[in-house]
């Protein structure tokens, strides 16, 4: 059959908030889940590893039994301003952490089958039609999104199974974007980004979760898949339909390209990118969306 029956996934990233959500349905579906983490920090229903992508250290009993690997690791992109420091931080946490596993999965006897490996759709340019042959960017995101998903690569040509996932704006009133923009909301000030007309091509956390989930279990399936949703928005429709959800819906508030890039430098890229990315793959191999529009985010089950 096509369907795959992974048994135990180990996570790399595994804490961070796609991780957790991850960790949970893998657990619900009754999989067992190894999560690498730098800390030690207990995740319900899990097992931890350490790791230590800056001293190249990696507990080997984490691929004990393991079927198939996520990785998901890498410092916060959004959270800091980028100097050229963390610049530098945010590529290696995510080169380096990458080379490490294939590391241990090259000098270590293992079953691992699949792996299915992060990247963001800030690999594109803008445009309106972007699909995953679509050629990268050349701003610092582009680039390194470019390499993570070369060093992804590697595990392929160990004849691993191997999926990259180009992430969209992951939209989860708990964390994430939204939970930025929502906390904004407590000020009564709903801000549109920029003029608002760039295109946001968002995921809601469940439906990215579940694609993991859809490309782990059809063994079929690799190669590169966008995680976004079918009805991308312009950023001025998007707040307006987080407004529609909410009792008190703010004031709208633009608040101007110039002012985004003083309080936020470099990383403004993300919030004013006009980028439309196409769905069609991920549909095409069968994956149905909870989430196919935006505003299906908010309606209570």
């Amino acid at each position: 059959s096509n369907m795959n029956s992974c048994k135990r996934i180990l996570i790399a990233g595994g804490s961070g908030f796609i991780g957790k959500q991850l960790t949970q349905l893998f657990i619900q579906n009754g999989m067992e889940v190894h999560i690498l983490s730098r800390t030690k920090k207990a995740v319900s229903g899990a097992q931890t590893f350490y790791w230590s992508t800056e001293s190249n250290l990696i507990d080997d009993a984490c691929l004990e039994g393991v079927d198939a690997i996520i990785n998901l690791a890498g410092d916060g992109i959004v959270d800091r301003p980028w100097s050229d420091k963390r610049k530098t931080e945010i590529y290696n946490s995510r080169i380096n952490a990458t080379k490490l596993l294939f590391d241990l999965v090259y000098k270590h006897k293992n079953q691992v089958t699949a792996y299915i490996g992060a990247s963001a759709i800030g690999v594109y340019p803008e445009g309106i039609n972007l699909t995953e042959n679509t050629l990268p960017a050349d701003t610092f995101l582009a680039k390194l999104c470019h390499q993570w998903e070369l060093e992804h690569l590697m595990f392929e040509q160990r004849g691993i199974r191997t999926c990259i996932v180009r992430i969209g704006l992951v939209m989860n009133p708990q964390g994430g974007m939204l939970k930025e923009i929502l906390k904004s909301f407590r000020f009564f000030i709903a801000p549109v980004f920029g003029n608002g007309n760039q295109w946001q091509s968002w995921i809601s956390i469940n439906d990215l979760c579940g694609l993991f989930f859809y490309l782990l279990s059809n063994n079929q399936l690799n190669g590169i898949y966008n995680g976004v949703a079918p009805c991308p928005l312009m950023a001025k429709d998007m707040i307006q339909q987080i407004r529609n959800s909410r009792k008190m819906p703010g004031v709208l508030v633009h608040i101007p390209s110039s002012v985004l890039k003083l309080m936020m430098g470099e990383r403004v890229e993300m919030l004013l990118a006009n980028q439309k990315v196409m769905s069609d793959k991920v549909e095409a191999i069968g994956y149905n969306y909870i989430h196919r529009d935006f505003s299906s985010i908010f309606k209570k089950k």
